[in-house]
C-alpha cells in the first residue's frame, strides 16, 4: 500500500509545492483515501512558495496559505512509501546522501514522469524559477498533468494490494 508520498526538488518553492497541493486536490477528486502528500527540497532559501506557484494553484481554487518549504531530511525520507523527484539528479542525491538506506529505498524513487511511464529520455521536469510567467505556468501544467496521473495510478495500485 502506498500511504505516504514525498515530492522533492531543488528548493521546494516552485514545482513541489504545486505537486503537493495538486495531489491533495486530485486525491479528493478521485476519492483516493488514506494517502498523505508532502514536499521538500535540498536548499531552503525562501519562506513561502514562489508567487507564480501561488497564483497558479489558487487559480485552480486550491488554498496555499499553510505551505512552508522544508528541507529533505533522513526522518522525512524514512517514513515515505514513494519519493517523487522532478529531476533524476534529485533522486541520485537521495541515494548518495542516504547510502545506508539503499535497501529500504528500492522501488520508492522515481521522477514524476517516470512513475507515470515516460521514456528514459524525457524524465525531467525543468525548474521554472526565473523563467517568466508564461513558461513557468507551462511547466506547472506539466506537473499538474503528471500529478493527476500519479493519483489515479496510486489509487489503482492501492486497490490491488
Amino acid at each position: 500500500m502506498i500511504r505516504r508520498i514525498l515530492f522533492i526538488c531543488y528548493a521546494n518553492t516552485c514545482r513541489t509545492p504545486a505537486a503537493e497541493k495538486l495531489a491533495e486536490h486530485y486525491a479528493k477528486k478521485y476519492d483516493l483515501k488514506g494517502v498523505t502528500f508532502d514536499s521538500a527540497g535540498w536548499h531552503i532559501v525562501f519562506d513561502n512558495a514562489q508567487l507564480e506557484t501561488i497564483e497558479y494553484i489558487t487559480s485552480k481554487g486550491i488554498e496555499m496559505g499553510d505551505f512552508r518549504p522544508k528541507a529533505i531530511s533522513r526522518s522525512l525520507v524514512e517514513k515515505q512509501d514513494l519519493i517523487i523527484g522532478m529531476e533524476r539528479y534529485q533522486l541520485t542525491k537521495i541515494r548518495n546522501k542516504f547510502k545506508d538506506m539503499k535497501e529500504s529505498l528500492k522501488g520508492k524513487l522515481y521522477t514524476l514522469k517516470e512513475f507515470n511511464g515516460a521514456g528514459k529520455k524525457d524524465l525531467n521536469i525543468p525548474d521554472p524559477y526565473k523563467t517568466g510567467k508564461k513558461q513557468y505556468f507551462e511547466i506547472l501544467e506539466i506537473v499538474e498533468e503528471h500529478v493527476e496521473l500519479l493519483v489515479q495510478k496510486v489509487k489503482e495500485i492501492n486497490k490491488v494490494r
